[in-house]
């Protein structure tokens, strides 16, 4: 490898003076450039600059720009401690100032990261080239890094390319290339998983106004979301429409053979539980469809009968207590799938899926899946395939300590009921734990938002005869709301990032007003939203407000006290 200037740079540098050139130098849309002979300029331009970099007579002083002579492999320092390792099929770089780990790059990878206008187009954002189309031998021709970006100019491009073809890339791209919505692992992302008293305290209430019209307000109440997987809107004008209007400020609406939205009330012969006023447990909707809907609202317009309160857990609060206390049934739930139908004259829906869906990626619990109401029989897979030639052997089996019926193995070719039992029992008593389910009654004009792969939700009996209930009802897809929660923090990065789930609280009794207008008045003066729909038993703000306001207020001060 060798370093900038060469005898042959140095006379096209000689050619090109005045300002008109050198405007190339430190223009940042350079490689867009589509002309050939406007590309040829621009590189000779580009190596300029490159080369005024270097001290003339310090032949080891770190440049900016090297060739990329492959035949000779190499190691070159550039700026602020920078290194790149040339290869024949790939390339080193270290930055040690970014606390950014070495990168191995291929060529054939780089040029198939490459976002210039001609390989991706800007309107539509979709790529122009296969990766198909990339040769197996494609070299850079100079390889410059600014101390973020590290640009090429490739030797062999793909076919039908003229001209110079310039890659560029900021080095946290070339460190994680991909927006992954989906990714459980990200720090700005954490769920906050959530009790009873947790999410007394930490339950997020958003006016209907501020939730349509207010950017700001609307990206806190998303992070709420994604962070607890519940939410509620209040002060909803009364109109049956407006379930569809707040579900699509998230997303576009998820249509079911239900409707693009549903009514929940009492009908005579239900087809579905909910629409009876009997009890309804635990559960999460559509299960036994292939993609169930990720997110479900639940707009009260009618709520004036006996009864009927709302109740909500966290499902993955109750698993996370369940794989601390009970690891072999947690993961047994983890491998044994249970099977979902929905068997009527129009309708036959049928689908399997584990209790505990684990990221294949991280490992780490992805989604619940659970709803007695519409489980189906147990699925029991073949253990061996003459399994029918030993059913005679099956009885005595069950009654050996040692038989593999009560001994699964980690692939599970067969299904032990006995543990299986065991193992739903322990995970339905932590979800019905009275200290993890959250209860209330929605008032007419509020709405409620919840993550239908996490949260549990279920309904008390209620009597029509002294009242009415109805509830209107839509969904929205996990990939359409997710792809919002990351819109939210690309607007707002600071507001998405501020949420702590160590907030202090500032209690106050409802019985006595005086006590009650302190902490509606600290609250209000530290610009934060109060919870309990309004009028709760808590107002909530971040450390960070208490620290500029406890000089100012001794009764405030002593109010303050941490979150569980």
């Amino acid at each position: 490898m060798r370093l900038f200037p060469s005898p042959i740079f140095r006379h096209v540098a000689r050619g090109m003076t005045g300002p008109a050139q050198r405007s190339f130098v430190t223009s940042t849309r350079r490689f867009q450039v589509q002309d050939a002979n406007m590309s040829d300029l621009l590189a000779a331009a580009h190596r300029l600059e490159g080369a005024k970099k270097a001290h003339p007579t310090a032949e080891h002083m770190p440049l900016s720009e090297v060739d990329a002579n492959t035949s000779s492999p190499g190691t070159t320092d550039l700026m602020n401690g920078a290194r790149i390792t040339m290869r024949d099929r790939h390339l080193w770089l270290s930055v040690p100032d970014m606390d950014m780990k070495e990168l191995k790059l291929s060529y054939v990878y780089l040029r198939d990261l490459c976002k210039c206008p001609r390989c991706v187009d800007p309107n539509s954002k979709q790529r122009t080239f296969r990766s198909s189309d990339i040769p197996l031998n494609i070299q850079p021709q100079h390889v410059r890094w600014d101390n973020e970006y590290l640009e090429i100019e490739w030797n062999k491009d793909t076919e039908g390319t003229e001209g110079t073809h310039f890659s560029r890339w900021h080095y946290t791209y070339l460190v994680n290339p991909s927006i992954n919505t989906h990714d459980s692992t990200l720090k700005s992302m954490p769920p906050l998983l959530w009790n009873l008293a947790r999410m007394e305290k930490a339950q997020h209430w958003i006016d209907y106004e501020d939730y349509m019209t207010d950017r700001n307000q609307f990206i806190i109440a998303m992070r709420s979301l994604q962070r607890t997987g519940l939410i509620f809107v209040k002060g909803i004008p009364d109109s049956r429409e407006m379930v569809e209007k707040i579900a699509t400020r998230m997303g576009p609406l998820r249509n079911t053979f239900y409707g693009m939205t549903w009514d929940v009330r009492k009908v005579p012969q239900a087809k579905n539980v909910a629409y009876t006023n009997q009890f309804l447990g635990f559960h999460m909707d559509l299960m036994y469809m292939n993609e169930p809907p990720g997110y479900q609202l639940l707009h009260c317009l009618e709520n004036s009968c006996q009864g009927g309160e709302s109740l909500f857990a966290d499902a993955f609060y109750a698993a996370n207590q369940m794989k601390a206390q009970r690891r072999e049934q947690y993961d047994f739930l983890t491998k044994v799938h249970l099977a979902y139908e929905y068997v009527h004259k129009d309708q036959i829906y049928y689908n399997t899926r584990p209790v505990f869906e684990l990221d294949e990626r991280t490992g780490e619990l992805g989604h619940v899946n659970y709803s007695p109401p519409f489980q189906a029989a147990i699925p029991e897979p073949k253990r061996l395939d003459d399994i029918e030639s030993k059913l005679d052997d099956l009885d005595s089996e069950l009654f050996n300590p040692d038989s593999e019926l009560l001994n699964p193995d980690p692939k599970l070719n067969y299904i032990d009921f006995v543990h299986l039992q065991q193992s739903l029992q322990i995970f339905t008593n932590h979800l019905e734990s009275p200290g993890n389910v959250f209860e209330l009654k929605l008032n007419p004009g509020e709405c409620v938002i919840f993550d239908n792969r996490r949260i549990v939700h279920a309904r008390r009996q209620f009597n029509t005869a002294t009242g009415s209930r109805w509830l209107a009802g839509a969904y929205v897809d996990t990939d359409a709301v997710r792809s919002r929660f990351h819109i939210c923090t690309k607007q707002e990065p600071q507001i998405w990032r501020h949420f702590n789930p160590d907030a202090y609280l500032v209690p106050f009794d409802l019985d006595n007003p005086r006590s009650s207008d302190r902490a509606i008045k600290a609250a209000y003066r530290m610009g934060h939203e109060m919870t309990n729909r309004g009028a709760g038993k808590y107002v909530k703000y971040e450390p960070e407000q208490i620290a500029g306001k406890r000089g100012k207020s001794r009764n405030t001060r002593r109010k303050i006290a941490r979150k569980d």
